[in-house]
């Protein structure tokens, strides 16, 4: 148990929104104002996926989530998700872990939180067992966004119709993947325009095909540039990559660790007839920088 008790933002938390944002905030207030650990308890897994069976896509991985929630001020902890914690009752999920293993002194939670077998536990159970067990509870209400509600699902929607500046707004930050350079075909080399290129993981929520405006930052420097997501139709490759050119890069990227912030979507994916007219509009592309 942690001596000195915590308050504690309830949450899966994917993506870290404006309004994840709101509730990890509320919490750290509250430990500030009465000496207490901040924290935001979530899961390793979507309890969604787990009880569905069905693979999902994520906004941020686990490490990703871990530090946003630490530049807001609060500790990341992740419960081990399976179905014999899903199959905990409410009470029980209050009593073992919210007190017993936290000690909590201040939980604060999304209107629609549910948590605890067949997700009976929701916000009116949690300030119920609040007042029995002495800890103080905070429901925010639903945030809304150019008339809609704001939630993961929406921005996951958002990605995926290109719609990347009203996602940015939505997670207060760029949207952005991280990973290793590998190489590829060497196409883009030929043509005078080499391209970095990185996979993406099978577990990100996936952006819709064609060509971004983005910054990329390498070795803590960062550059503008542009970068085709998708399957790159022109060379007939079906893996789905980034192609980042980067104009005023120079050096070897391969095996170097880059993250891509994702600002404008310029146009769709589209297969030129030859590399001659791919050329032609890159160079169209980027006159988007």
């Amino acid at each position: 148990m942690i001596g000195k008790g915590s308050a504690i933002a309830l949450g899966f938390f994917d993506g870290v929104h404006i309004a994840h944002q709101k509730i990890i905030e509320s919490a750290v207030r509250y430990a500030e104002l009465n000496n207490l650990i901040p924290i935001a308890l979530s899961f390793d897994k979507s309890p969604l996926e787990i009880l569905s069976g069905n693979h999902m896509c994520y906004l941020t991985s686990n490490a990703e989530k871990e530090a946003i929630i630490t530049s807001l001020g609060a500790k990341a902890e992740f419960l081990p998700t399976d179905k014999a914690l899903l199959s905990v009752e409410p009470e029980v999920f209050i009593e073992k872990i919210l007190v017993g293993k936290y000690n909590i002194k201040y939980a604060v939670c999304g209107y629609n939180y549910r948590f605890g077998k067949n997700g009976r536990g929701d916000t009116d159970l949690l300030m119920k067992e609040g007042k029995r067990h002495g800890f103080e509870v905070l429901v925010a209400p639903c945030q809304m966004y150019n008339g809609e509600s704001i939630s993961s699902s929406r921005i996951r929607g958002l990605l995926a119709e290109g719609e990347i500046s009203l996602a940015n707004n939505l997670l207060g930050r760029n949207f952005f993947i991280e990973g290793t350079v590998s190489e590829g075909k060497k196409l883009g080399r030929k043509i005078g325009f080499p391209t970095a290129n990185v996979f993406f993981d099978d577990k990100a929520a996936q952006l819709k095909n064609g060509v971004y405006k983005t910054l990329v930052t390498v070795d803590a420097k960062c550059y503008d540039a542009i970068t085709n997501a998708g399957t790159n139709p022109t060379v007939c490759d079906k893996s789905v990559r980034t192609e980042t050119y980067i104009p005023d890069f120079e050096g070897n990227l391969y095996g170097k660790k880059i993250k891509i912030e994702f600002i404008k979507f310029i146009r769709p994916e589209i297969k030129f007839e030859n590399l001659e007219k791919l050329t032609e509009q890159i160079r169209e592309d980027l006159k988007n920088l």
